[in-house]
């Protein structure tokens, strides 16, 4: 009997043991989870009451860093070309002259840049960037590639120029002429509106306004074909470290009093209404474009006269 009762107390004792020791662990692993919580970062899992929690950090589109990032480099260059408008002209020009300014040119990877998902275009930022660290400025770029912002990003802007022509020129003509149905495809506002999905729609005001407002924020210049020598007179003066001698540059390669052919064609009326229809947000574009850079030679003839 007495050898019951000691076996029993032995028991209990052995079970109040197990017990302390079980809780007072319990107790350490709380306060070590509660100081882990305390020093948590984004990215990093978390215990609360027993549950394991993870925080995902947020992409920078998505805390809107472009709300504070708007700074522009003047030193990086990025020219979009505009399919069909003789943006090659432009990209020779800054070949040539890289030497004599004491800067590069770099042009992209050659690819159908049409319309990027987000992730395209992130990834395309950041090859740029890449590229711009390992770089010397001045640095340029050319590429067959729609406005990138790169605040979205939380990455520095390049300064964007471009060129565009009058889109019932020659090559539009043409096409329509001989009967092609590809005058849509060569729009500028695509380019300068960006990546949304809308910039492609024909006629779209929210594609024309977009482009006009990127154009305000990140073009300073936008050259236009038919105005050749005012826009170099601009281009010059806005960025003298990659275009100075650009006029002498572009006379070599266009003599004076000498034009790169640009036939006419003669359309019948009901023709003419139809095209001048399709692109008619094309056309409102081109006479903003032109007006902005012609009052941009008038300021330049004034300062250039002050100077004097």
């Amino acid at each position: 009997m007495r050898l019951s009762r000691g076996l029993l107390t032995s028991v209990a004792v052995c079970f109040t043991v197990l017990f302390v020791l079980l809780n007072s662990r319990s107790t350490v692993e709380t306060v070590d989870d509660s100081e882990r919580i305390g020093k948590s970062n984004a990215g990093e899992q978390e215990i609360r009451n027993g549950q394991t929690y993870r925080r995902v950090t947020p992409s920078l589109a998505e805390l809107g860093v472009r709300e504070s990032l708007r700074k522009v480099n003047e030193h990086i260059l990025m020219l979009t070309r505009v399919p069909d408008a003789g943006s090659e002209l432009l990209v020779l020009i800054l070949q040539r002259l890289q030497g004599y300014n004491a800067f590069k040119h770099i042009r992209l990877p050659p690819g159908d840049h049409g319309h990027l998902s987000t992730l395209q275009e992130e990834l395309l930022v950041e090859e740029i960037t890449n590229i711009i660290r390992q770089e010397a400025i001045p640095l340029s770029f050319d590429g067959d590639v729609r406005f990138l912002n790169f605040s979205k990003f939380g990455r520095e802007s390049p300064t964007f120029v471009s060129l565009v022509r009058n889109p019932v020129g020659a090559p539009n003509l043409q096409r329509y002429h001989d009967g092609r149905g590809n005058v849509l495809d060569d729009r500028a506002i695509p380019t300068f509106c960006g990546q949304d999905p809308r910039c492609t729609e024909v006629n779209n005001k929210w594609a024309l306004e977009r482009a006009k407002t990127n154009i305000v924020e990140y073009y300073p210049v936008v050259a236009v074909l038919e105005h050749m020598e005012r826009s170099i007179d601009v281009l010059e003066y806005k960025f003298p470290y990659f275009f100075r001698g650009a006029k002498d540059s572009y006379r070599k390669i266009q003599p004076r009093g000498k034009r790169f052919p640009s036939p006419t064609f003669r359309l019948k009326p009901r023709d003419g209404d139809i095209l001048f229809k399709l692109l008619k947000d094309e056309i409102e574009f081109y006479q903003w474009l032109k007006h902005r850079l012609l009052n941009e030679t008038t300021l330049v003839d004034v300062d250039e006269s002050r100077q004097l």
